[in-house]
């Protein structure tokens, strides 16, 4: 029932290939399991992020058997040097005391306050497949449905289908951010949503609150909508009321809300 963020902290001449770090996680998992990359959906998400001289790669891990089985494999890139078609030496492998780390369980995802309001940073470029076409607009369905696809493959216990109803009533009261160029592969070209977002679900009942929580805790393992396993769909949350209290003392008014804002520590 583990779940797991372990970031590699790199240091290097240049920002790390996309193919370069994906392929050198890819490789990692083909040694555990050869068809573990195309399952769906995927047991992990990736992500990368940092600055020039200061990169990460980031594993997200949804399975305990597969943190069992990966982690060694990370830990022992501790200090080694990486080829991510330019050399890169890995500085640290770290599973707390990093912004993008973390460690918890399905069950603890529950603990906390739980609240009818959610913020969402969406750091990398963020989408959501329709009609063989990139939709990057953070819709609470779309959202959502797309946390409770994982969170049912993976978790032990099913998100209940009568929340169904709860992500269509759900609305969202802040938004903030704007749109990013992806490109997934050679032969797809798209756009993302990067920024932040507050939900809110009106006359939200105890299970509805306590589910809204935990699947938002979960996006920051699980990642959102499309591609998660490629850098994109990079997620963690942010409460609600800190962010009111900063737009007030930063003097926001209502139409300062659509002015578009950083993605954060870099994209995927």
């Amino acid at each position: 029932m583990m779940l797991a963020a372990i970031v590699l902290t790199l240091e290097g001449p240049a920002r790390p290939d996309p193919d370069g770090w994906r392929g050198l996680v890819y490789g990692l998992l083909k040694q555990i399991d050869p068809d573990l990359h195309s399952a769906q959906p995927n047991p992990f998400s990736l992500s990368l992020g940092g600055h020039e001289g200061a990169w990460w790669v980031r594993v997200g891990i949804l399975q305990e058997s597969l943190y069992a089985r990966l982690s060694p494999h990370l830990f022992g890139l501790m200090g080694q040097t990486v080829r991510l078609k330019e050399p890169f030496r890995v500085k640290a492998v770290l599973q707390e005391e990093h912004p993008w780390a973390g460690v918890s369980s399905y069950p603890r995802l529950f603990q906390g306050q739980a609240s009818a309001s959610l913020g969402l940073q969406f750091a990398s470029p963020t989408f959501f497949r329709r009609k063989g076409q990139s939709y990057p607009l953070p819709e609470p369905k779309l959202v959502f449905d797309s946390l409770a696809l994982r969170w049912n493959a993976f978790a032990p216990a099913r998100v209940p289908e009568e929340l169904q109803e709860s992500w269509e009533r759900m609305t969202t009261t802040r938004f903030q951010g704007h749109t990013q160029a992806t490109k997934p592969n050679p032969d797809e070209r798209g756009v993302g949503f990067v920024g932040r977002v507050v939900y809110y679900l009106p006359a939200a009942s105890p299970v509805e609150t306590q589910w809204m929580q935990a699947l938002g805790r979960f996006a920051f393992y699980a990642g959102v909508g499309a591609k998660t396993s490629l850098g994109f769909g990079r997620v963690r949350g942010f409460d609600p009321k800190q962010e009111v209290q900063r737009g007030e003392t930063e003097g926001e008014n209502p139409a300062s809300l659509a002015k578009p804002e950083s993605a954060g520590s870099g994209g995927g």
